[in-house]
């Protein structure tokens, strides 16, 4: 019989997707408490989703800790401040959103987090596009792919 180790327990697809919809439904609670009217409705709809594949994002990054060049990895912390910052400051040009989610869909290895990335990106494009006309989803993603191109070259550095 083969022994299963906690660290392959703990990076299972299923555990890191079952752990990322737990987070992103206590950040829900906690909105839904917290807020009412639009602001609940607006929180609940674009901000409490992209909590899943942020924190597939974080176990990607843990998993993988070893092995990401210690640039790679401040180029991680700059894209997240910068998408974190975006959600509190205005910033002209770019969605915070759409820059984390396109800059982790192109940096991370695991399948169930890209796809998660892919799925809430999907969402926040129709949002932009059709719902608010908001051309802040291009910067976001010329910036997310800029910051994945450097980053994928810090990988390719190391592996030499």
């Amino acid at each position: 019989m083969k022994q299963t180790s906690l660290r392959q327990v703990k990076f299972h697809p299923t555990s890191v997707l079952t752990t990322s919809i737990l987070a992103a439904l206590i950040f829900a609670g906690f909105i839904i408490w917290r807020f009412e009217g639009e602001t609940r409705r607006f929180l609940l709809y674009y901000f409490a989703p992209i909590g899943i594949p942020f924190v597939t994002f974080l176990f990607d990054r843990l998993e993988r800790h070893a092995t990401i060049h210690p640039v790679a990895r401040g180029i991680d912390l700059f894209v997240m401040i910068l998408s974190l910052t975006r959600s509190v400051i205005h910033i002209p040009f770019f969605s915070g959103h759409a820059l984390f989610l396109s800059y982790a869909m192109l940096t991370m290895r695991s399948t169930t987090a890209r796809i998660t990335a892919a799925i809430v990106m999907l969402e926040v494009a129709y949002l932009k596009i059709f719902v608010w006309q908001d051309a802040t989803l291009l910067g976001g993603i010329a910036i997310g792919c800029l910051a994945a191109l450097v980053y994928r070259g810090f990988f390719k550095n190391k592996a030499k």
